[in-house]
C-alpha cells in the first residue's frame, strides 16, 4: 500500500543562535464543521471544551481545538476524534498540511521577519494562532508556548516556506 512521504522528508534540523527549526510530522488534523444546535454540543463530548472565538484554541488532552470560522474547528493531536455524529461534516486534513515547529528565544523575532504579524508574547499569546502568509502563501502559526510556534504549511508549499523561514533565520544574531 502506498502512504504519503512529505515534501520535508530530506530536511535537516536547522539551528541559529536563538532558534531550531524541524519538521514536526507526527500529528492528525481533522477539520470538522457543522450546522445546527446540535453540532458544538455533540463536538465538545467528542473533544472537550471549545474555543469561544476564532484565533483562540484550546488544549483539550488528546488535542488541540483550533476555531478557525464560526462553526469550523481544526482538532490537532496524535488520532482522529471519535464519537461524531451525522451533525458534523470531518474533513481529514493531515496529509495536506505540514508541520513546522520553530522554538527558541529568538522564534517571535524570526516569525515578525516572515509573516505581517505582531508576534509581541503581550499580544500574541499561547494558545492563539494566525492564518496569514508567509512569501504569497496561506500558512496557519499557532503559539504553543511562549517560546514555541506551530506552523502549518501546504504540502505543495511547504518546502517554499522551509526556505523562506530558514533564509531569514540565517541572519538573527545579526539584527
Amino acid at each position: 500500500m502506498l502512504s504519503a512521504s512529505s515534501p520535508l522528508a530530506t530536511v535537516q534540523r536547522f539551528t541559529a543562535p536563538g532558534v531550531n527549526i524541524t519538521e514536526d510530522a507526527a500529528f492528525t488534523l481533522t477539520q470538522i464543521a457543522g450546522f445546527g444546535k446540535a453540532f458544538e454540543k455533540v463536538l465538545a463530548e467528542a473533544v472537550g471544551k471549545l474555543p469561544a472565538k476564532v484565533g483562540i484554541a484550546n488544549s483539550n488532552g488528546d488535542f488541540a481545538v483550533l476555531r478557525v470560522a464560526p462553526r469550523q474547528f481544526w482538532c490537532i493531536g496524535n488520532n482522529v476524534p471519535e464519537g461524531l455524529s451525522a451533525e458534523c461534516v470531518v474533513t481529514p486534513l493531515s496529509s495536506s498540511r505540514c508541520r513546522i515547529k520553530i522554538e527558541g528565544d529568538e522564534a517571535r523575532t524570526l516569525l515578525a521577519r516572515c509573516a505581517p504579524v505582531d508576534f509581541d508574547s503581550r499580544s500574541f499569546k499561547p494558545g492563539h494562532f494566525v492564518l496569514t502568509g508567509i512569501h504569497h502563501t496561506p500558512v496557519m502559526i499557532h503559539c504553543t508556548s511562549e517560546c514555541e510556534f506551530h506552523l502549518y504549511a501546504m504540502r505543495t508549499f511547504a518546502r517554499a516556506v522551509w526556505e523562506w523561514v530558514t533564509d531569514a533565520a540565517e541572519g538573527l544574531s545579526h539584527a
